[in-house]
């Protein structure tokens, strides 16, 4: 498996061909955990494609730079399966430990970062050797994994400690760990690189951390009238203008936008059921919502700030990625 490994990196990294690069192939892919598979639609027709097979429980998943690749947690077999994009097959897998749940990349392909939620550890997987070189004690229940924009450091949410730990790729070192909600989930950063925004699904906010002080320095409220259940944020990501901030609120079945410049929710669209996860496409013109109780995922114009239509995927769906 080695030798494969590092014939895989290299040649994703070395010597995939100019059209490759260049199209994409419009694939959307959903992972589904109860089906251990992950759905592929034609981005077009939303037709399927293809359902993969994969190792039980997918859930988050990252393509590699040119997207040749794609790196999906199978959490409840202690691998990251690896599909690739073309043959739309599971080709290898890493070995990152226990129950890795989401996923981090550095951006030369080198470097895979995870948490393992049952042995409160994240891991540092080097992709070609498949050989974990690093292991870092977090809190209770580490989930969520966002590398800086200089790739430099880490930030690694930790669920039941109510914590973000903050480690330099480099060294290792655990630079800060800071206190916010209660089980934080996912983040981003800001354009800029001087915010990181991170959802606390139980205490139902969103906190934002100055990242030269890394400081709490502000919270986001909501409050969608007529939900129909508590709000619990998960998903989050930064719009491609990086001035609108989109955060999936779980039962309450909302997806909200938030204005990055004054922190202040502007509007509520209606999703499905337990909204989760979200993803943007290439041009930055459509969002999908990962519903994972209504096994569907929700299709929004960006300009418009519409859902424009609903599609059936497999069962307890978890991530989205596009190859576009």
């Amino acid at each position: 498996m080695k030798r494969l490994l590092s014939f895989i990196v290299l040649f994703a990294a070395f010597a995939v061909s100019e059209e490759t690069l260049a199209k994409g192939t419009g694939y959307l892919f959903i992972s589904n955990e109860k089906d251990h598979t992950v759905t592929v639609l034609d981005g077009k027709t939303f037709d399927v494609v293809k359902n993969i097979q994969t190792g039980r429980r997918p859930r988050d998943m990252k393509f590699n730079a040119d997207k040749s690749l794609l790196y999906i947690t199978a959490s409840a077999d202690s691998r990251i399966d690896i599909i690739d994009v073309s043959k739309l097959e599971v080709i290898d897998y890493l070995l990152p430990g226990d129950d890795p749940e989401l996923i981090a990349l550095t951006g030369d392909g080198k470097l895979l970062i995870t948490s393992n939620e049952d042995d409160n550890l994240a891991s540092f997987v080097d992709i070609a050797n498949n050989k974990i070189i690093a292991q870092i004690p977090t809190g209770v229940e580490p989930e969520g994994v966002t590398l800086s924009p200089d790739d430099k450091r880490v930030y690694v949410t930790a669920e039941v400690s109510q914590m973000i730990h903050v480690v330099d790729v480099e060294s290792r070192e655990v630079l800060a760990d800071i206190l916010v909600g209660s089980r934080p989930r996912r983040a981003f950063f800001t354009s800029d690189g001087k915010e990181y925004w991170v959802t606390n699904e139980i205490s139902g906010f969103v906190s934002i951390i100055d990242t030269e002080t890394l400081e709490v320095i502000d919270e986001v409220h909501f409050d969608p009238k007529g939900a129909p259940g508590d709000v619990t944020p998960v998903g989050i990501a930064l719009g491609p203008d990086g001035k609108t901030a989109y955060v999936t609120l779980g039962h309450a079945n909302r997806l909200a936008l938030v204005d990055v410049a004054t922190r202040k929710v502007r509007k509520y669209l209606l999703v499905g059921t337990r909204a989760w996860n979200l993803d943007f496409t290439g041009d930055g013109k459509t969002l999908y919502v990962v519903n994972s109780g209504s096994d569907d995922v929700s299709i929004v114009d960006v300009e418009s700030e519409k859902v424009k239509k609903t599609i059936p995927v497999g069962r307890y769906p978890h991530t989205i990625k596009i190859d576009d």
